[in-house]
């Protein structure tokens, strides 16, 4: 009998052993590195506990960088591993009338987790297009579209809150799709019409809470209908996006305006989600992601947009970083990103190891499976792994960051060289509209975080070096 007891608790130990953690993965939409307590801004104007809490039980990185300063090339290299640009996105977004951007016959990080035996989810912004088709035809059937590239189902928005859809997609259709009727109506915040499908109309006011609550419900239907099946969910919620539209819950609740109270509906979008899964009593048995696919975005020459009030009252939405979305500065590419896993993460670790998001592929699958994805498979992908479980770990090989033109830093070590090239085919008006950022720059980040002395011709041997590393990169995987 004792025999017998013995074996079974070695078998239910071996048991919780092989039993692979959930994940779940939240990116927010232009959520800069400055707008959480714990990086620095100050409880006097903004409150984030749930963020923060994340943080305490955690590791928080502070040289967390994305590979591209705006949405779309984010998104991709998340999927993918790979920088956009080197095949569908060498500038720009995808927009509403663009296809599916993401290659249907290559391996992507939800793929991944379905080969696993993984449930998977994407539930909130999209932003990486839908169909082989341009326009897109919003009234066919959406594929190819996220169920085609490793996700179970999907719910989301196609590119942004305020975007001329209006409309949700669940799957491959728009939402509750009554008719195919199309009366268009209104206009957005961009000034174009609403398209006017024959569906329910997205209130944006209301979005945060409504996308919070579908994943919740994803969430707990994963783990009740099959507790012994883990869940894979990536949540991107579209806060702080403009238009800034806080919730009635959040509206007033900051003393940094709108923004502030739209930062704090995402604190409460996440704190929701822990609790969810505190109830489930599922917290400990997954890994807990927060992150952004770039900086906070600063709108120039208007002191009245919610963004700059809230900079005006004193916070500091990307820190002490130079710049915003859309540039080639550190203010468009550093984001927060905090890893959780109670027990597997030691709690209160800060790291300033430098990572790029396409990291967090391979750095997944490595915590869940302790082997890393194929170098094919995700070929820009350094897994960071060791650091988040205390080990040590070789400094990262160089990393390219890119702005909404497509052109390039390279950053090693303390350096970061930006080598002012534009790819081939950059219209006119991207070139414009970034011909400020469009010098030559060497940057010291250890000793000028903030970017503010341009040592180019101080360093030659430097530059010759680090523009070696930026073609050798451009022409080679990171992993090669």
């Amino acid at each position: 009998m004792k025999l017998l007891k013995c074996f079974t608790i070695l078998l239910l130990g071996l048991l919780q052993a092989d039993a692979k953690p959930n994940v779940v993965l939240i990116m927010a939409d232009d959520f800069g590195v400055g707008s959480i307590n714990t990086y620095g801004a100050p409880k006097a104007l903004i409150r984030t506990p749930a963020l923060n809490r994340l943080a305490e039980d955690g590791m928080r990185f502070t040289n967390a960088n994305t590979p591209g300063s705006i949405c779309s090339p984010t998104r991709y290299g998340l999927v993918t591993g790979e920088y956009a640009w080197r095949g569908p996105l060498p500038f720009g977004v995808v927009n509403t009338d663009d296809p599916l951007v993401v290659e249907t016959d290559r391996m992507t990080m939800p793929k991944y987790f379905q080969k696993l035996g993984y449930q998977t989810a994407q539930i909130g912004k999209w932003h990486l297009g839908y169909t082989d088709q341009k326009p897109v035809n919003y009234l066919s059937k959406l594929t190819p579209g996220p169920n085609d590239v490793g996700f179970d189902y999907h719910f989301g928005l196609p590119q942004n809150l305020d975007d001329k859809m209006r409309v949700w997609i669940e799957n491959d259709g728009i939402y509750g799709l009554r008719s195919k009727k199309v009366s268009p109506y209104a206009r957005s915040f961009y000034g174009g019409k609403y398209m006017g499908f024959d569906a329910p109309q997205r209130v944006r006011e209301e979005a945060m809470e409504y996308l919070t609550d579908k994943a919740i419900e994803w969430i707990k239907s994963a783990h009740r209908g099959n507790p012994d099946q883990p869940f894979f969910i990536y949540f991107a919620p579209p806060s702080v996006h403009h238009p800034i539209v806080p919730s009635e819950t959040m509206r007033g609740a900051s003393q940094a305006g709108a923004y502030g109270d739209f930062i704090q509906d995402t604190d409460l979008s996440v704190g929701r989600i822990m609790e969810a899964l505190e109830y489930e009593g599922i917290a400990d048995d997954t890994i807990v992601v927060f992150t952004s696919d770039n900086g906070a975005d600063i709108p120039a020459n208007d002191e009245m947009r919610p963004e700059n009030q809230a900079i005006k009252a004193g916070l500091k939405a990307n820190g002490v970083n130079r710049g915003d979305k859309h540039t080639i500065y550190e203010g468009g590419a550093r984001v927060p990103l905090i890893f959780r896993w109670k027990g597997r993460i030691e709690e209160g670790l800060t790291s300033d190891r430098m990572v790029n998001i396409t990291d967090i592929y391979s750095t997944l699958v490595e915590a869940v499976t302790g082997e890393t994805p194929l170098a094919e498979d995700a070929p820009d992908s350094i897994s960071f792994a060791p650091t988040l479980f205390g080990q040590s770990q070789e400094d990262r090989v160089a990393m390219i960051t890119s702005n909404a033109a497509g052109m390039h830093a390279i950053r090693h070590g303390d350096w970061k060289y930006i080598d002012a090239r534009y790819p081939d085919g950059t219209p006119e008006n991207f070139i414009k509209t970034t011909k400020e950022q469009a010098e030559k720059a060497l940057f010291n980040l250890k000793e000028d975080p903030s970017e503010k002395n341009n040592l180019i011709a101080d360093y030659p041997e430097v530059i010759e070096r680090m523009q070696q590393m930026l073609d050798t990169l451009r022409a080679n995987p990171s992993r090669n």
